[in-house]
């Protein structure tokens, strides 16, 4: 039996929007055009709802009359209000589509500007900050309507706008400089595969090339001065300005990290989107995990506006995930190996077992609340529990980055949990990993580690992800023993740890990481100077 037609639902374009704060309330309002996709017919107001995915009730919607002021071929001018109440917006997902509905199905459509179209135009709304959350509604870039709800960042308030500007205007005078910038996580790590590469590019003779880091954290401290000579402490003037002059980005992240991640700033996300970037995508771990064809991994795809848009990838058969999912043609790709990788090292006495799954980003803004609920932490604690009871002093328990702020002491782990941004350390010392899906598994296999994956929650994650999301590791070539409980954790814990790595196992790897011969670096450097990125020397 075939699935029945989805019945067509209204359009709801806003011409203008104010936004403003009534007591615990966000309030958008303005004025509008509604039209019946398909019909001529008057839109009856009284029957269009919104909401978010994540939370039933949470966004109201209304408007000034039911049929509002009749215009030519179904089209009519309304006035509306958007009402959403701060607090119970704290636990929302980052970023909510507003999704409309009509006579109780989703089948209508919401956009930011009707005088935008289908297009976005990185628009965005008053961002309004309370206790360190920052909210507000933006455009994306098929026009619709989102509210983010993140933590604040610097430049949420006037005076962090202000140096923005100013930033733009004095970039002006950097324009004739071949500038390459280069930047890890938020700008905030020097340890992946861009700090590795940098590192071989001033040993190269290239003073043209920058490193954007926080230069308060303890891996750049020990440097060699001819490395440090370049760097560029985050958020500085001259961050922003060398941000907004360069047209060359070489990094682990896609280039909203080379600023502030999720900015709340059309400039910044003009710069970014804009045409004439060259951007090289080195990747921070590899990508043959989640499938590309995420909703959440879009930010992966490839940049038709750009230039250039070239990525690392670790063998052919990622390649081929690239060229599937992403966009990508072959020449787009550098089948090179992760530059980190050329520095991925295990010590000899390795005995630790490091417990680290990947994050779950829908659950960020619950676990500021409400840690110990989370889905995140209750894996952890199945990963814990299932380490045999003589092996525990040996349990490392490593949160995701994107998670370890959260994490007070009080966990109940004790000193298990290690917060840091540094993993490399870690790793030389790991003798197993426990994880879920997360990219570090391919880190400790490749320096001598074995793997066990946990994999309970794993189809009902990919739900989140988007349709049609699946994990590209499966039981036919996953690495690792795959377990579904606590039981199972402790039957591979005591089969694998400070055991060799398994044939089977290692011939399934080496079709994802191909090389292993601590030349990555090397070939990514020919393949930059041959791309025009960098000049040859």
């Amino acid at each position: 039996m075939s699935t029945p037609a989805k019945r067509p639902g209204p359009a709801i374009g806003i011409l203008n929007m104010k936004v403003s704060e009534e007591g615990s309330n966000i309030v958008a309002s303005g004025s509008c055009i509604i039209r019946m996709k398909g019909s001529r017919k008057a839109v009856d107001t009284d029957k269009i709802g919104a909401e978010f995915p994540a939370r039933e009730g949470a966004v109201r919607i209304s408007f000034g009359s039911r049929y509002g002021k009749k215009l030519p071929k179904g089209f009519s001018l309304n006035s509306f209000r958007i009402e959403i109440d701060r607090n119970e917006a704290k636990d929302l997902d980052i970023q909510n589509k507003i999704l409309i509905t009509y006579d109780g199905e989703q089948r209508g459509r919401l956009f930011y500007s009707l005088a935008d179209l289908k297009k976005g135009k990185n628009k965005n709304t008053t961002v309004f900050v309370h206790d360190g959350i920052a909210m507000y509604f933006r455009q994306n870039v098929n026009n619709f309507v989102y509210f983010v709800v993140r933590d604040a960042n610097p430049y949420d308030y006037p005076e962090g706008q202000a140096r923005l500007k100013k930033a733009k205007k004095n970039a002006a005078k950097l324009k004739d400089q071949d500038i390459v910038l280069m930047y890890e996580k938020n700008c905030a790590k020097y340890e992946e595969s861009a700090s590795v590469l940098y590192e071989k590019l001033i040993d190269e003779g290239y003073d043209n090339v920058y490193f954007i880091v926080d230069k308060s954290i303890p891996a750049v401290q020990d440097l060699d001065e001819k490395y440090k000579k370049n760097l560029i402490d985050k958020d500085s003037d001259r961050h922003l300005e060398y941000f907004f002059a360069c047209n060359k980005f070489v990094a682990t992240e896609t280039i909203d990290h080379a600023l502030q991640l999720r900015i709340a700033s059309k400039d910044v996300l003009d710069k970014i989107t804009g045409k004439g970037l060259m951007y090289v995508f080195l990747q921070h771990g590899v990508m043959y995990m989640v499938s590309l064809g995420s909703a959440m991994r879009v930010g992966f795809n490839k940049k038709e506006g750009y230039k250039l848009h070239r990525t690392v990838v670790s063998s052919e058969l990622e390649a081929q995930h690239f060229i599937d999912l992403a966009g990508m043609e072959h020449d787009d790709l550098y089948v090179t190996g992760l530059a980190k990788f050329d520095k991925a090292v295990r010590n000899e006495n390795a005995d630790k077992i490091i417990i680290m799954p990947t994050w779950r980003r829908w659950e960020t803004n619950q676990a500021k609340n409400e840690l110990h609920e989370t889905g995140y932490y209750r894996m952890i604690e199945t990963m814990y529990n299932g380490v045999p009871e003589e092996l525990r002093d040996k349990a490392v328990i490593l949160p995701h980055p994107l998670i370890t702020e959260r994490f007070t002491g009080d966990e109940g782990f004790g000193k298990h949990v290690v917060v840091t941004n540094q993993y490399d350390p870690l790793l030389r010392d790991c003798a197993l990993l426990i994880t879920d899906y997360s990219s570090i598994a391919y880190d400790a296999y490749y320096r001598g580690a074995n793997v066990v994956f946990y994999w309970k929650d794993k189809d009902e994650c990919m739900t989140h992800y988007g349709e049609g999301t699946h994990l590209m590791l499966n039981e036919g070539n996953v690495f690792g023993p795959v377990c579904m409980d606590s039981e199972d954790i402790r039957r591979a814990v005591e089969e694998c740890y400070c055991q060799p790595q398994r044939e089977e196992y290692l011939e399934r790897y080496r079709r994802i990481v191909e090389f292993h011969d601590g030349k990555n670096s090397e070939r990514i450097m020919k393949l930059l100077i041959k791309d025009k990125v960098l000049q040859a020397k």
